[in-house]
Formats: structure tokens, C-alpha cells, sequence
């Protein structure tokens, strides 16, 4: 006769690992949720305004306490003169460059304008002037700008052009200039 052996059931195992995992859950759950809870307990405590003793000048005057007088130091930008304060108007082109079928010529001035004019003259080989255009000044927080300039490129020849840009504004005046390539 053959023994009938039995089968052991598994499923103890398996019920015991997730025992044990939901024990691992519950613990960090706890963690997670006592952390957030608890960094409130443990920032330190801003300190408490302090009463101040509203007395007057006369009253101080009259205790014989000695009164302190603080002077704010002067704050200074930067270092050189003030570009506002010059006789001339300068600036830079900040981008001269061919967007589609236009050039476009842009300007930063250095100075703080609240009006005034731009004029371009593009010269071809330095000498040619091949076309001119005038526009405002526009101020923006600390220097200004001319409006901007979009020459069309059609019929233009390759070549270098040269950008110069007269400055009108106040009583003073000035030339940017630049350079580009066609």
C-alpha cells in the first residue's frame, strides 16, 4: 500500500508576508505623518516684539539720557560718473541682423531719455548711403532705446554695411555705430 502523503498548505506564508508588510507601512505612515506634525514643534520661537518706550524728545532731555543719532551711509551703484550727467548721448546696437526679409537694427542708449529722435544712415563700403530712417526715443527703466529699425533687405547688395545711428534728445546729441553683414 502506497502512503498517501499530505500536502503542508503554503498559504500561511503568504499571509505572513503581508502581515509583515502592512506592519512596514503602518510604521512609516507613522513616521511620515509624527515628522510633519513635529517640524512645527521643533522651529525656534521668533522672538517677541519688544515694548518700546514711547517718550518724547523733551522727556529724554529732561533724564539727562544721552541721545544717539544714526546716519544711513549713502549707497553707491556703481563706481564712475554718472552716464545721466554726461554732455554726449552714447549707447550700443545690440543686434543688427537679418529676421525674415528685413534687417533688424536694435539699440540700447545709456542714458535715461523722455524723448527725443534716432536717425539711421546705413552706408555701403563706408561711404554709400543706401537708406536712412528716423524714430523716437523710448525710455524704459534706466536707459533708453530708439523704437527699433527694419530696413528691407530686398535689392540690398552682400556685402558689410556700416550702421550709424545720430542721437538727439534734451540739448545733447550722439552717434552710435555698428557694423553688419549682408
Amino acid at each position: 500500500m502506497t502512503a498517501r502523503r499530505r500536502k503542508r498548505s503554503k498559504k500561511w506564508i503568504s499571509w505572513l508576508i503581508i502581515l509583515v508588510l502592512l506592519i512596514v507601512a503602518g510604521v512609516m505612515v507613522y513616521l511620515v505623518w509624527d515628522n510633519y506634525f513635529n517640524d512645527d514643534k521643533n522651529k525656534p520661537e521668533e522672538p517677541q516684539a519688544e515694548v518700546v518706550d514711547k517718550t518724547t524728545e523733551e522727556e529724554v532731555k529732561q533724564e539727562g539720557a544721552e541721545q544717539v543719532k544714526v546716519e544711513k551711509e549713502e549707497v553707491v551703484q556703481y563706481e564712475g560718473e554718472n552716464p545721466n550727467s554726461a554732455t554726449n548721448l552714447t549707447g550700443v546696437v545690440t543686434y543688427a541682423g537679418l529676421v525674415g526679409d528685413k534687417l533688424t537694427i536694435r539699440v540700447n542708449i545709456n542714458q535715461y531719455l523722455s524723448g527725443g529722435s534716432c536717425t539711421l544712415r546705413l552706408l555701403y563700403e563706408e561711404d554709400i548711403n543706401v537708406y536712412s530712417e528716423t524714430v523716437n526715443i523710448v525710455n524704459s527703466a534706466s536707459t533708453s532705446t530708439c523704437e527699433g529699425f527694419d530696413v528691407p533687405s530686398a535689392g540690398r547688395a552682400s556685402g558689410k554695411y556700416l550702421i550709424v545711428i545720430d542721437l538727439t534728445s534734451d540739448g545733447k546729441s550722439g552717434v552710435i555705430s555698428g557694423e553688419v553683414n549682408l
